[in-house]
């Protein structure tokens, strides 16, 4: 396994794009089989995540100087260079553009590095680097797909804001578990009572993190477990539980009461219970491995729920900030094969609560089909449920009342968060 910097982001963005890796596990899985320093680790992190949502731009800066099509590894090399010379200003461009050569050398050749270099320098002599694409396909690198379902839900004002907010990097969003514990450079949650965030931060590595005092979670997330209204003795459903944010946010309002925590996989599973002892909560927790579209039937036998939870599988549209790679994956199918899975998801669970019980429904999208439009049909089929509306100090995230949250707002993920008493 390599250990330069450069060479390690660029296997991984040959691993994203050549073989359709999700990169926030190729970026994880490269860097644990290396020995790069924190410096190097971070630079790699910023590398990769800046060439994925950037890719479609780049693309265009590059296109002028390519007379033939080049092997995949050597174009993925050159647009990682471009992104390094346009966007990481601590970079040298001298230093971004000798490392490039070096490493085209080492995997090809004399020739390739000449290719390299040449490409590289013509580029830098030309005005293509100081002139901006006027389609926001190119300049925000963002799917038509996409785009145009933003324009139709939002309008083209909104969606510029939308596109813009997402340009600026993911701030570090802290759940405090240990109210006495204040992390140094964070600042209190414009959202999250029990929320901080900071501009930048690798918190999961502090003896604070290790022992339990506070969780890593977006502040949007953190407003789902109030919904629940939990009083501290309740039996509680969490439907599609993974990786646990949820469910040990849940934990911490609960006395005699205690979760049921829901996923399909063992390996996500294991992924609630390591949190839930991190966090000292595991004692309040059981999870099941159960197909959440079949809860019903999954738990026939026993008692109802006194309050159901259903983070929904979604598009994840709203986390695209932090998951750049997300907007490729996307067909016009999803969205409504999502939303059928969703109302199977709601119908299922919503029989094993009690009368009075609540049910909350949340998704990290942003688009009507997997929230407005679920809500809306989950009631119309389901008249033993009526829809409460939730409230926040906040009243520019309350829509229709539902908590819907897009990420020019409050510079969060996107969020959607709905509310259902059993009548």
């Amino acid at each position: 396994m390599a250990n330069n910097a450069r060479q390690v982001a660029l296997d991984v963005l040959n691993d994203i794009f050549g073989n359709d890796a999700y990169a926030n596990i190729a970026l994880d899985r490269t860097l644990r089989e290396t020995d790069l320093s924190d410096l190097d680790r971070n630079f790699v992190t910023a590398l990769v995540y800046g060439v994925v949502s950037k890719e479609r731009l780049l693309e265009w800066y590059l296109e002028p100087f390519l007379k033939k099509t080049p092997k995949p590894w050597a174009k993925m090399l050159l647009i990682m260079t471009i992104y390094q010379i346009l966007f990481m200003d601590k970079v040298p461009t001298s230093a971004a553009v000798d490392e490039a050569v070096k490493i085209a050398k080492r995997k090809d050749g004399q020739q390739a590095g000449n290719f390299v270099n040449a490409v590289l320098r013509h580029f830098m002599r030309s005005e293509r680097k100081n002139e901006e694409p006027k389609t926001w396909e190119i300049k925000y690198s963002m799917p038509k797909l996409l785009l145009d379902k933003m324009v139709r839900q939002f309008g083209g004002k909104r969606t510029g804001q939308i596109l813009e907010s997402l340009e600026k990097p993911s701030k570090a969003s802290l759940r405090m578990i240990d109210p006495n514990v204040i992390l140094s450079g964070t600042s209190a949650s414009k959202l999250s009572p029990v929320g901080r965030v900071a501009e930048h931060g690798h918190f999961s590595h502090t003896p604070e993190f290790m022992a339990g005092k506070f969780a890593i979670q977006d502040e949007t997330s953190q407003l789902v477990a109030p919904q629940l209204e939990l009083r501290g003795s309740e039996r509680v459903l969490d439907a599609c539980a993974a990786p646990g944010g949820k469910t040990t946010h849940i934990a911490q309002y609960l006395d005699t009461g205690h979760v049921v925590a829901c996923d399909l996989y063992d390996h996500k599973l294991k992924l609630i219970e390591d949190n839930a002892k991190r966090q000292g909560v595991w004692e309040k927790i059981t999870t099941v491995k159960a197909d959440a579209t079949q809860i019903a039937e999954h738990f026939a036998d026993e008692a109802d729920f006194d309050r159901i939870l259903v983070d929904a599988p979604c598009s994840g549209i709203g986390l695209i900030r932090r998951k750049p790679d997300i907007r490729y994956r996307k067909e016009s199918s999803d969205f409504l094969n999502l939303q059928e899975i969703q109302l199977k998801i709601l119908d299922s669970a919503s029989k094993k609560l009690k009368k009075n019980g609540i049910m909350v429904y949340s998704t990290c999208t942003i688009f009507d089909e997997e929230n407005f439009e679920v809500v809306k049909k989950f009631l119309e089929t389901h008249p033993e449920f009526e829809q409460v509306e939730i409230s926040h100090e906040k009243e520019d995230i309350i829509t229709e009342g539902c908590i819907f949250i897009t990420p020019e707002m409050y510079h969060t993920d996107g969020f959607f968060i709905a509310k259902f008493r059993k009548l």
